[in-house]
């Protein structure tokens, strides 16, 4: 579906709903985030790819409006529901990159492999948490195409590091709406094996994403070692932003931990693999470090997958950096 208005603004109808999402607030206690992901040595000094999803850059705004519906939602459907309940809304503005292999080599490309494609979006999401469970509720709206000026920027980036020029741009997935809703749960183990101690503590995660760009079931398990864990959830990353944790951590103390994650999914669509014979079952694997000095925190990590699909010449990688800033 050609969609003409967003190639003529190039993006700019999203910045203004993005505007408009960050003006409506009634600010409380706040918050903004930068998510950035890459798979280059800037990110990922061990080992340089430079293909698939080669680039994810998110912004996030973080509050705690006095909204009914989002008190309603604190409330709905929520086991314990005599504890306490913290709320929060994010509103976010991201782009993601994606490329085939051999960007700048395309004789050497298979015709089995992903397309170029560029993805840019806004949206909200909602989070509510007891000191043991949180639930994560997200809406992202945007569209697949040139309008998302994704050519633009690899190319800019590659020019200002001055490396190879990425060739192919001419042949990326045409403009699309792209809608995704997912909803997500994070609950801090208590019991057996998994029972938290002073410095260790477990996280599962379990959830989905229904949409028009990606359709799975995913679950996990984070394992936490370091100090002040308190009643966080665990590192933040672009697909599933910090939003509760970030506004929950004390300003008065420092707080860091080693951690690792695995994922698993059972993947119906991935509008990024259009075309090839896809794997239905998908596994991450993530270890990184987290640092919070007063209103500032900091982490790095590295995401490791299995094959995606099976034209796949090598399995995929890349490096994260997240920041959040408290106000």
């Amino acid at each position: 579906m050609e969609l003409k208005g967003f190639r003529r603004g190039g993006g700019a109808s999203l910045v203004c709903i993005f505007l408009v999402l960050f003006s409506a607030s009634a600010f409380a206690e706040d918050a903004i985030s930068l998510y950035l992901e890459n798979d280059s040595r800037t990110l990922k000094p061990n080992h340089k790819t430079d293909r698939h999803y080669t680039h994810g850059t998110k912004f996030v705004y973080l509050t705690q409006p006095n909204w009914q519906w989002l008190e309603d939602f604190s409330q709905w459907h929520f086991t314990n529901a005599d504890q306490p309940v913290d709320t929060a809304v994010g509103f976010f503005l991201g782009q993601n990159i994606y490329t085939p292999d051999h960007v700048d080599e395309p004789e050497k490309r298979s015709d089995d492999d992903m397309v170029y494609a560029g993805w840019l979006y806004t949206g909200m999401f909602a989070q509510r948490a007891t000191d043991r469970r949180l639930d994560h509720l997200e809406l992202n709206v945007g569209v697949i195409g040139p309008s998302s000026k994704a050519e633009r920027v690899q190319k800019s980036i590659h020019n200002f590091l001055d490396s190879d020029e990425p060739i192919g741009w001419d042949d990326q997935l045409s403009d699309e709406l792209a809608v995704d809703l997912t909803f997500m749960r994070k609950q801090r183990l208590q019991d057996g094996w998994f029972k938290p101690t002073e410095s260790t503590d477990f996280i599962a995660e379990y959830g989905f994403t229904a949409g028009s760009v990606h359709r799975h079931l995913q679950a996990g398990m984070t394992v936490r070692y370091g100090f002040n864990l308190d009643n966080t959830f665990g590192p933040a990353r672009l697909a599933l932003p910090s939003g509760i944790s970030t506004l929950r951590k004390d300003e008065t103390t420092r707080s860091g931990y080693l951690f690792a994650r695995v994922t698993g999914k059972a993947i119906e669509h991935n509008r990024f693999l259009t075309g090839l014979d896809t794997e239905p079952l998908v596994g991450e694997f993530q270890v990184g470090a987290v640092y919070q000095y007063k209103k500032l925190e900091i982490g790095y990590s590295q995401t490791f997958f299995t094959q995606e699909f099976e034209e796949q010449s090598g399995k995929d990688s890349f490096g994260a950096l997240t920041l959040s800033w408290k106000f």
